[in-house]
């Protein structure tokens, strides 16, 4: 398997595991999320979140200075 190939099936499978959690329990700050998906890193759930986010998948709202809500977007759930 190929490093590009392998990043991309991680990506998915991060992606995956971020949108169980939210399906299961939403909305969450990344720390929370960081905490329901133990095996994955805090930079790795950030950047499935901006993955995920850019696509429109997950909505990201401010609720303190520097700490966002992530939530589905309803039109997804």
């Amino acid at each position: 398997m190929s490093a590009i190939s392998h990043d991309v099936t991680t990506s998915l499978s991060t992606d995956k595991l971020l949108l169980q959690a939210l399906r299961g329990m939403q909305p969450q700050t990344i720390e929370s999320l960081c905490s329901l998906l133990p095996g994955m890193t805090w930079s790795q759930v950030f950047l499935a979140i901006d993955r995920l986010s850019r696509s429109g998948v997950v909505t990201l709202e401010p609720i303190r200075r520097c700490e966002y809500q992530i939530s589905l977007n309803a039109a997804v759930v």
